[in-house]
């Protein structure tokens, strides 16, 4: 389930069962602290905007009608949403959604496509709007750098650009690689001795023995070259994938403990 904080509308992360896509409520740490008062019209109103706001971006999806998406995220950003929430806590799931849709035989091909491109001009959208907050810096979070890359067969791009732009966010270097630029990037000497981390997105149990492949490569590095690795992607979401020695799963963005 996707879970918001129900007094700032901040996007808090998933919970289980991660194949429900309903939205449930809680409080962020700080709105924690604070005990706002939950009971009131205002925090109710609050939750109907954003449950509406996710279905309306869904449902405009599915129609491929992206000169919806617009007044939609526009309006979402009104109700106090953050655009990296939008994000990762309505598009990401979205495109989950849609994914378990193909693979049950309920959309064909073509809606898949259809439905990425209209994720892909939705982002594009709220990066914008990302960027136009970035005037101010956004403070960095020390050394270590993340490096992004989907699987080998994984073509799946959007998931992985969410993850970098929600990085980005939290103030973190990223760097996407793919499996020919990789090892180059860990041995850079600028990056010798500075804190690493390898996201790893699988979209299916068939690329496996690849990442497998990968992971064997990458854990041969010497020491100051060798990165944490976490593995994601639908397949880890869906509890495709076993466990591999020296590999964090992290089901959902959550999961990834960089707070």
């Amino acid at each position: 389930m996707l879970k918001w904080c129900a007094h700032c509308q901040q996007f808090i992360g998933e919970t289980p069962p991660h194949a429900d896509l309903g939205i449930t409520h809680g409080l962020c740490r700080k709105c924690a602290g604070e005990q706002p008062d939950l009971l009131s019209g205002d925090e109710y109103a609050h939750a109907v905007v954003l449950r509406d706001i996710f279905q309306s971006l869904f449902s405009a999806g599915r129609r491929n009608d992206f000169n919806a998406a617009g007044p939609l995220v526009d309006n979402a950003i009104a109700a106090h949403c953050r655009p990296v929430d939008i994000l990762v806590g309505m598009i990401a799931p979205m495109l989950y959604e849609i994914g378990s849709a193909w693979e049950h035989g309920t959309l064909t091909v073509e809606g898949e496509h259809e439905f990425t491109a209209y994720a892909e001009r939705v982002i594009d959208l709220i990066e914008a709007r990302m960027r136009m907050a970035w005037s101010q810096p956004v403070r960095p979070r020390g050394d270590g750098c993340y490096f992004l890359m989907n699987a080998p067969g994984n073509i799946h791009v959007v998931g992985i650009r969410i993850l970098g732009l929600w990085l980005q966010n939290q103030g973190w270097r990223t760097q996407h690689v793919d499996e020919v630029t990789l090892l180059d990037a860990l041995s850079e000497p600028a990056m010798e001795g500075e804190p690493k981390t390898l996201l790893v997105s699988i979209a299916l149990p068939e690329q496996y023995d690849a990442v497998t492949t990968l992971v064997e490569r990458v854990q041969a590095l010497p020491a100051p070259h060798r990165p944490n690795i976490v593995l994601g992607g639908y397949a880890v979401k869906t509890g495709l994938v076993p466990r591999m020695p020296g590999v964090k799963l992290a089901a959902d963005i959550s999961a990834l403990g960089l707070d």
